[in-house]
C-alpha cells in the first residue's frame, strides 16, 4: 500500500524537478503546492512572450523578400533568431504539458485514494 503524500512528493521531486510541498498546502491543486503553480504560470507566460516575440520579429522585418531564408546575407540572422525563439517556445510548451500531466495525475490520485 502506498502513501499518497509520498507519491506526490516523488512526482514533484523526480518528475517535475521541484522541491516537495508541505502535505497540508494546496489541496485544491492536488497537494502540489505553490512552487508548482508558480512554475506552471511561468511556463505559460514564457510561451506567450515567445509567441509575441516571433510576431513582432515577423511584422517588423525590414526585408520581406528574404524572410526565413538561409544564405550569405543579413536575413540569415533574422531566420536564426526566429528559430531560436521557436525552439525555446517548444521547450516551454513541452514543460507545460509535463506539468499539466503531473497536476492531472495528482488530482486523480487524490480522487482514487479519497483524499480530496
Amino acid at each position: 500500500m502506498w502513501r499518497t503524500s509520498a507519491v506526490r512528493s516523488m512526482l514533484l521531486e523526480k518528475v517535475a524537478g521541484l522541491p516537495a510541498a508541505d502535505p497540508e498546502s494546496g489541496e485544491d491543486d492536488g497537494g502540489l503546492g505553490p512552487d508548482f503553480e508558480r512554475t506552471r504560470r511561468r511556463a505559460v507566460f514564457m510561451v506567450a512572450l515567445d509567441w509575441i516575440a516571433i510576431l513582432i520579429l515577423v511584422l517588423l522585418d525590414p526585408s520581406p523578400p528574404t524572410r526565413l531564408a538561409l544564405g550569405p546575407f543579413e536575413g540569415t540572422v533574422f531566420t536564426l533568431a526566429i528559430l531560436a525563439v521557436a525552439v525555446h517556445s517548444g521547450f516551454r510548451l513541452g514543460q507545460l504539458e509535463k506539468l499539466n500531466a503531473i497536476r492531472r495525475l495528482a488530482r486523480d490520485l487524490g480522487r482514487f485514494t479519497g483524499d480530496d
